[in-house]
């Protein structure tokens, strides 16, 4: 029995990676994911290129409007976005759904609902999203520091909300301390 459990799961291991490859959506070691790399386009047609984020730490969120997670998320994000708005810190929200699942002004509609003042993105193919997570599991956030390198490691899920906004602000705080003290040691 455990020689058919083990053989089981090899052959699905071996199948998700081929499906991934043959996707073009497999992660692979020399693949760059600076934030230079990010080029989405919002649900209102402005394009964000991630060269133009640079200067600031930037949390990259994830999600779908489906997930019942996601939506916890984005509301304890947006009290984020309150409290570091005097600090150079940008929040985006990336949606993964196609537009035959909902459309950008389905997307619109969604963000009014929640009363979302920043950016939504949109990334369909996934082909963002899959460089920093090999499978779809939502929320994800992704960090990038005020140089525009990846902030290991990414968070996945949300946590009852005073717990998930400690653990954001830690982040936070860690990525803009970091860069204060980079800034202060460049003088």
């Amino acid at each position: 029995m455990k020689r058919i459990c083990l053989f089981t799961f090899l052959c699905t291991l071996l199948a998700c990676a081929l499906s991934l490859k043959a996707h073009g959506q497999g992660l692979t070691t020399n693949q760059t994911t600076d934030v230079d790399t990010i080029h989405l386009k919002s649900v209102d047609g402005r394009s964000y290129d991630g060269a133009s984020l640079r200067g600031s730490v930037v949390l990259l969120s994830f999600g779908a409007t489906w997930c019942e997670p996601c939506q916890e998320e984005l509301k304890a994000l947006e009290q984020l976005k309150k409290e570091y708005k005097d600090k150079p810190v940008k929040f985006l929200w990336v949606s993964v759904e196609t537009e035959e699942q909902v459309s950008n002004s389905g997307l619109r509609n969604y963000a009014k609902k929640l009363k979302l003042t920043f950016p939504v993105l949109r990334d369909a193919d996934r082909l963002t999203f899959v460089r920093f997570s090999p499978r779809l599991r939502l929320p994800t956030i992704v960090f990038f520091d005020k140089s525009g390198r990846l902030s290991m490691p990414n968070h996945v899920g949300m946590a009852e909300s005073s717990l998930y906004l400690k653990t954001m602000r830690e982040r936070l705080d860690k990525l803009l301390t970091i860069a204060a003290a980079n800034n202060s040691a460049g003088r």
